[in-house]
């Protein structure tokens, strides 16, 4: 726990610094935070709650293939401590909070929930995936990488759907890298034989992403008060939720900046503004998550203290295809 919070300290202190001596030499940047308004940040964070909320729902569906029966406490809230864990511990360890209590709560095993955690990350990057190609479609939004990013979105679709299409394997092995693709294999391989189900996820996941484009079209709008097309936006917001893959800081903090301002460069709406954007809607998403994650938090461990663990459950594969 010790050697945790130092490399806390460390991570955060760096990119802290890095993103000072970017934002130092180019003070012109700050004038645009004198641009949001607070009816902007409030709308920001309705957005953010709403997003939380969805996420709530994706964690109900999923939960309930497993004849998992979560309240509206569980499904609600365990997304704002899942969120508020990943701000203060290192390698998403909101996810870890999640996994545990409904371990213990609802005796689901680890590796299924591992297992269903990267069927729902494939989910998610597929409908990303079709979402950025439609975007590109749109007669209005042509952009000078046209083609690059089409292929860069047609691939990851290319691959997940190779994956929904392939018999189940076992990757050889018994390192970390083996086994959590055969636990994202095992989940996937339950979860899309379930046709109903894999459709309710798809469309929460649309929901989800579309609030994730309206956040950066907000947050773009406060900021610059310019006419950007929101086809640039929206695919920026896409590119920022591939930041999940590396979630090594806490929060993802200076990954998800990184990558935003990056975007932003190359579709040309200028890597400055998109890193403003980027600080505006970390500090928006930080109001609501450290305001309702510690309030479910303190709920839900009640639940643990004045409930006993429910019964333990039967394997995935004994259930029927319906949820």
């Amino acid at each position: 726990m010790k050697n945790r919070q130092i490399w806390l300290i460390v991570e955060t202190g760096a990119f802290v610094a890095l993103i000072a001596a970017y934002i130092n030499p180019q003070r012109h940047l700050i004038e645009y935070l004198k641009n949001v308004s607070l009816s902007a940040v409030i709308y920001l964070i309705v957005i953010m709650i709403l997003t939380q909320v969805f996420n709530g729902f994706l964690l109900r569906e999923i939960a309930s293939k497993f004849n998992i029966k979560l309240i509206r406490k569980e499904w609600l809230g365990l997304p704002f401590i899942t969120a508020m864990g990943n701000y203060i511990t290192p390698f998403s360890g909101g996810m870890i909070a999640r996994a545990s209590y409904l371990k213990y709560r609802h005796s689901f095993p680890y590796l299924w929930f591992v297992s269903v955690l990267g069927a729902s990350y494939l989910v998610y990057f597929w409908v990303a995936g079709i979402a950025g190609i439609i975007t590109l479609m749109l007669p209005f939004e042509r952009s000078r990488l046209y083609w690059e990013l089409i292929l860069f979105f047609a691939g990851v679709v290319l691959v997940i759907s190779s994956l929904a299409m392939l018999p189940t394997v076992k990757i050889p092995g018994s390192n970390w890298v083996a086994v959590s693709l055969n636990n994202a294999i095992e989940g996937w391989t339950l979860i899309k034989k379930d046709l109903f189900l894999l459709v309710k996820l798809a469309l929460y996941t649309l929901a989800n992403i579309l609030l994730n484009g309206l956040t950066f079209w907000l947050a773009f709008v406060a900021l610059s008060d310019s006419s950007l097309s929101f086809g640039t936006i929206f695919l920026i917001s896409l590119f920022s939720s591939f930041s999940i893959l590396l979630k090594i800081t806490p929060g993802n903090f200076g990954i998800s900046e990184a990558i935003i301002a990056f975007s932003s460069g190359f579709l040309g709406v200028g890597a400055g503004l998109g890193l403003m954007v980027s600080l505006l809607i970390r500090a928006t998403s930080i109001i609501p998550i450290f305001t309702l994650g510690p309030i479910f938090s303190f709920v839900l461990t009640r639940e643990l203290a004045g409930n006993r663990p429910r019964k333990v459950i039967q394997s995935p594969h004994s259930y029927s295809d319906n949820p």
